[in-house]
């Protein structure tokens, strides 16, 4: 395990798509929510700034903590063969994804990475509700 920070350009892609789909699908309600982006590490969280349009606000998970957002989507970075997942095991981490938006929590991620060997995930990824967008690359 390494301990550099990390970051997933395929998972900044989806926070982009489903930032544009939350801008398209409901007229001035959608443009006055607030909307963040959280991650776990601050390599992604640099990533997601340079590519995603301002004003979208992107903070690691621990220097968003007291703050609320109507969405919040959280990119999960990891996916890997071994299911590991570092230090988002830590509870009080995922609390802080979980608990700090008032409408909705959009979590990007590797299912299998994020459930294989963590029960803590495993139950909050159960509690979703899974959307699978299809890009237009693959539609053809």
């Amino acid at each position: 395990m390494g301990s550099a920070s990390k970051s997933n350009e395929g998972q900044a892609k989806v926070v982009q798509d489903v930032i544009s789909l939350l801008a398209a699908g409901g007229g001035e309600s959608s443009r006055n929510l607030q909307i963040t982006v959280l991650s776990p590490y601050s390599k992604q969280v640099l990533h997601l700034k340079n590519s995603l349009r301002p004003p979208t606000p992107c903070y690691t998970i621990d220097s968003f903590q007291g703050r609320e957002s109507d969405i919040i989507i959280f990119s999960t970075v990891r996916c890997n063969a071994a299911g590991e997942i570092g230090f988002v095991e830590d509870k009080r981490r995922l609390n802080v994804m979980w608990t700090r938006a008032k409408l909705a929590v959009i979590v990007i991620g590797d299912r299998r990475t994020m459930t294989e060997n963590s029960g803590l995930w495993r139950r909050a990824i159960e509690s979703c509700t899974e959307v699978q967008l299809v890009s237009e690359d693959r539609e053809q």
